[in-house]
């Protein structure tokens, strides 16, 4: 069995108000999942790529919607396990000053480990991905996340994600540095990783990172986006700001499939990035984090 891509990684089901309202107001609240390596998988699995989900869920009505929803997107959730004791993680939007508040202490996926990994094909995989959030939930899941990159022999992708709240935020760096220096392609948000390497221009950030081991670094700005290639090629696109923006949340991850998408389909960086970036931008004028995410896009493959 080949998958184009395995992700690794926590998903919730999100709670959010209607348009227009607050958590405060609100009398009905949409009700979605949410976490950054399934909203990549459902992002990649809209544009026809065969995509496996790993994680827990607890044996609640959550975690069954969560694993009905990504099954109808076409997400293969086959080595999910679902735990008796641990719950389903929750997140809260409210779109007053796009506040996110997570419920996921002892949740059943803080209990990951390497032993969920059992019997997946990963060696066989086209890529695999996980996130920092991962090694930041639970004492056994960067052991989880770690396993996966060093098992994979396709290309190892990862977002570094830094989160404050979380169960291991306060060493955030010293658990996300080891999943950085194992993977071929890092995708991250600037901020994140002035964090890890020291403050500097995107370029600076991506050559100190390049050091360490990826031989591709986006780095993702408020209002520029650059790509450091293996050669030492340095690309640099500007972006305009969205002021149709309605939910941002889920906007990165969306960037990832989109530029996943075409990467994998062996595209150029230039058509990478502007997938990404159709991408995100179509997740953001949507509420939910996957919603708005297209089945098709303009550039690369």
């Amino acid at each position: 069995m080949t998958y184009d891509l395995i992700g690794l990684g926590e998903t919730m089901v999100a709670l959010s108000p209607p348009a227009g309202e607050t958590l405060q107001n609100a009398t009905v609240l949409a009700v979605d999942h949410a976490g950054a390596e399934s909203n990549t998988c459902v992002g990649l699995a809209r544009l026809g790529f065969r995509v496996a989900w790993v994680s827990r869920l607890g044996e609640d009505p959550p975690g069954d919607r969560i694993l009905e929803a990504l099954g109808r997107e076409g997400v293969d959730t086959r080595w999910v396990r679902r735990d008796p004791r641990r719950p389903t993680g929750l997140m809260l939007k409210d779109p007053t000053g796009l506040r996110v508040q997570y419920y996921r202490a002892g949740s059943a996926a803080s209990a990951l480990s390497v032993a969920d990994l059992e019997g997946l094909p990963l060696a066989e995989s086209r890529a695999v991905l996980v996130t920092g959030v991962t090694p930041l939930i639970g004492p056994e899941t960067q052991a989880a996340a770690l396993a996966l990159l060093d098992a994979a022999r396709g290309l190892r992708v990862v977002d570094p994600n830094l989160r404050r709240g979380l169960w291991g935020s306060e060493r955030r760096v010293e658990l996300v540095l080891p999943l950085v220096e194992r993977c071929d392609l890092l995708l991250a948000g600037e901020q994140e990783l002035a964090e890890l390497v020291g403050a500097g221009e995107p370029l600076i950030l991506a050559r100190r990172c390049a050091v360490r081991g990826p031989r591709e670094i986006v780095v993702r700005g408020a209002e520029r986006l650059g790509v450091l290639q293996a050669s030492g090629e340095w690309t640099e696109v500007h972006v305009r700001r969205r002021v149709e923006a309605v939910d941002p949340v889920g906007a990165g991850d969306a960037f990832n499939a989109g530029y996943l998408a075409v990467r994998l389909r062996e595209g150029s960086v230039d058509d990478a990035l502007r997938a990404g970036i159709q991408c995100g931008a179509a997740v953001a004028t949507s509420l939910g984090d996957t919603a708005g995410f297209p089945r098709n896009i303009d550039a690369g493959g």
